[in-house]
Parts: structure tokens; sequence; C-alpha cells
């Protein structure tokens, strides 16, 4: 049996509070994992995986994202984290071992520490990140799909927009940054998901962001 959804939920909002970050980051941290989960269960669902373990691993797999000692290992920092959740509910096996790995390589495709100088093989309390000896299977390798879909939604747009401070740009300001990012858009087309369900909903945000930014620069121009 599946740990309570419910009590994972308030175990990620309590693990991201006591991170030291702003009240805003750990907020968009939390409420992106619960967007995630929620596009995790839908695939789930649809490509007629584990729904339950894909939500579950979609729902934790930023929870690392403030205990890593450089940014790009923060999923195997938070491979870490749920790996001791897990076993202090009694949880393992092979679902549990998925969901520790699709979590530990949803931000660069690498569930194994990196040995190429961009990640270290320790989060940044010291301990050692997990090793594992097996390829992962599709819930694994969809737990990022359904990040990546999130990251793109229009949610994203208006966040994005806030970020980059756009309404505060000149006007050739603004155009250069829609051309910019019109074209870091377009390589975005080149990821495949891995399931049907997945890249479909993911060619769907490219395509709704891309129609938003075209027609923001048509009108500016």
């Amino acid at each position: 049996m599946y740990p309570d959804f419910a009590a994972a939920r308030v175990f990620l909002y309590e693990h991201l509070a006591a991170a030291p970050a702003s009240e805003g980051s750990r907020r968009y941290r939390y409420e992106h994992c619960l967007r995630v989960a929620r596009i995790g269960r839908r695939v789930g669902l649809e490509a007629g995986l584990d729904a339950d373990a894909l939500e579950l691993g979609c729902l934790l797999h930023d929870v690392g994202k403030y205990d890593a000692a450089v940014p790009v290992d923060h999923g195997r920092a938070g491979a870490l984290v749920v790996k001791e959740y897990f076993d202090g509910l009694g949880f393992g096996g092979a679902a549990a071992e998925e969901i520790a790995q699709g979590i530990a390589m949803h931000v660069d495709g690498r569930f194994n520490p990196r040995e190429d100088g961009e990640g270290t093989d320790a989060d940044a309390r010291g301990r050692a990140y997990l090793v594992f000896d097996r390829e992962p299977g599709l819930v694994a390798r969809s737990i990022g799909d359904c990040d990546n879909v999130d990251r793109f939604s229009a949610y994203r747009i208006a966040d994005t927009l806030r970020y980059v401070d756009f309404m505060a740009k000149s006007t050739p300001e603004q155009l250069a940054f829609i051309d910019s990012y019109l074209e870091s858009l377009r390589a975005q087309y080149d990821y495949k998901c891995a399931t049907t369900p997945a890249h479909e909903l993911w060619i769907a945000n490219l395509d709704y962001q891309w129609e938003f930014f075209q027609r923001l620069g048509a009108e500016l121009s």
C-alpha cells in the first residue's frame, strides 16, 4: 500500500517550509509540486501506468529543491529525502525504488551521481547520493515529463513575465525578450516524452506558449 497522499502533501509542505529560501519561492515550489502531481495522475491513467506511483513521485519530485550543493543535483538530493521518508513509513520494494529513481533523474535524466564536474556526489549535508543499478521504468521516466509539462504551462507564462519584469521593459526590450524566448521555445519541440499522453500534453503546452508569444510580439510591433 502506498503512503497516504494527504500525509505526503503535509510532509512536502513542512520540508519545503524549513528550507533557507524566500516565502515566495517556497510557495511556488509547493504549488508546482501539486500541479505536477495532478498531471502525473492524468498521464498515469491515460498511459496505463501505476497512477498512484506516478502521482506520488510527481508530488515529491522537488522535495529536495533546496537540499543540493548545486542546483542540477536537486533531484538526486530529493531522492535521498524521499527514501528516508519512505523508510520511516515502512514503504519499500520496487515501486518505492522506481519513485526514488524517477525523482533522482528528473532534472537532467541522470539517476546516478554526475561524474563530469557539473554536479557532486553528496547533498549539502554531505550525505552520499543514491546509486541505482537498473534502468528506469516508465513511471520513473515519466516524472520528469510531467514536471516539464507544468514548466511550460499557462501559469508559467505569467510567472516568467513577472520574473523578468516584462512591463518595466521598453518596447524594443520586450520584443528582444520575445524573440529570445521563442528561439528557446523552438528547441523544446525536440524533446520526446516517455508516453504518448505526456507527449501530447507537452506539445499542447508548447503550442499554446508559441501562439501567445507570437501574438504578443505582433501586437507590440
